[in-house]
């Protein structure tokens, strides 16, 4: 069985039009890497750090089993963000790595990274808190 691209999963969530309706679809789907996503998107704390410009990057070009990359990349983010690894690399070395996860991984995972970074995601907050609820205790 393939695995399933972290943007068809989030797109799942999205096609919900009811609160109960996502949570039931983030509890279908959930997995230590959907809760880094919401949690690099909507974490009032966590500050991107990568400029909000589209950068310069080539989409991966078509490729047998990239749908598992974003998994494997996700843990890089922590230098994408105000978090102390993020805060410790330098801004070249930062937007470099950031370059290179887009490239590494499936064309619509990088599409959906980048409306992480921008808080585009249309996944209700009131959904992920009933989903998550020790996760979500200090967002608004």
């Amino acid at each position: 069985m393939a695995v399933k691209t972290l943007a068809s999963i989030v797109g799942e969530i999205e096609k919900q039009r009811t609160k109960a309706g996502q949570v039931k679809a983030i509890l279908d789907n959930d997995s230590e890497v959907l809760r880094m996503v919401f949690e690099f998107t909507y974490d009032p704390f966590l500050q991107w750090l990568v400029p909000e410009s589209e950068p310069p990057y080539k989409p991966l070009a078509e490729a047998l089993d990239q749908e598992g990359n974003f998994y494997r990349e996700i843990k890089k983010l922590v230098y994408f963000t105000n978090t102390p690894d993020g805060m410790n690399t330098k801004q070249m070395k930062r937007e470099q790595l950031f370059i290179q996860v887009l490239e590494s991984i499936d064309p619509e995972d990088a599409k959906l990274l980048l409306r992480m970074r921008r808080k585009e995601l249309k996944v209700m907050v009131g959904a992920i808190k009933e989903a998550y609820p020790k996760m979500t205790g200090h967002w608004k």
